[in-house]
């Protein structure tokens, strides 16, 4: 059975989804994306706001996806916060240079934002897209929030 939380952030409602200890979703929004049940999750409430206080965050995740997915993730997962990379630099990391397209599309559909930070991927000529629900100017709120 999956469980979620709605956390209020200084970048609006966070919801995180958990399943059996493991965050399986953080989404920028007040809605869960799977059929969840809401519980108050104390542990994705220290997680949340030890993030938004500019502490490291590496909780226990559910990760599905090929093996090019998840290395990208881990790829993301281990950019230092206030840094970006471009879609193309992930790639390489990754071990698939020129596959800025797949990285872009990964990003997209990550599910776990923040703690996978795919708002510090960033195009080569800008940020990027987002599809959080505050835009690009949201996205550049988080990468601001990390500088500081």
């Amino acid at each position: 059975m999956i469980d979620y939380d709605v956390i209020e952030t200084p970048a609006g409602p966070v919801t995180v989804e958990m399943e059996n200890g493991r965050v399986v979703s953080l989404s920028m929004s007040d809605r869960p994306r799977h059929s969840a049940r809401r519980r108050r999750l104390p542990e994705a409430r220290r997680w949340v706001a030890a993030w938004f206080k500019g502490a490291t965050v590496k909780p226990p995740l559910k990760l599905e996806g090929s093996a090019f997915v998840r290395k990208i993730y881990d790829v993301v997962r281990r950019i230092p916060a206030g840094e970006t990379r471009s879609y193309g630099e992930v790639a390489d990391a990754a071990g698939r240079p020129g596959a800025a397209r797949a990285v872009g599309n990964a990003m997209s559909k990550n599910p776990i934002c923040l703690f996978i930070p795919c708002h510090r991927v960033v195009a080569s000529t800008g940020l990027g897209g987002w599809g959080g629900p505050g835009g690009l100017a949201q996205k550049q709120q988080l990468l601001d929030r990390e500088k500081k």
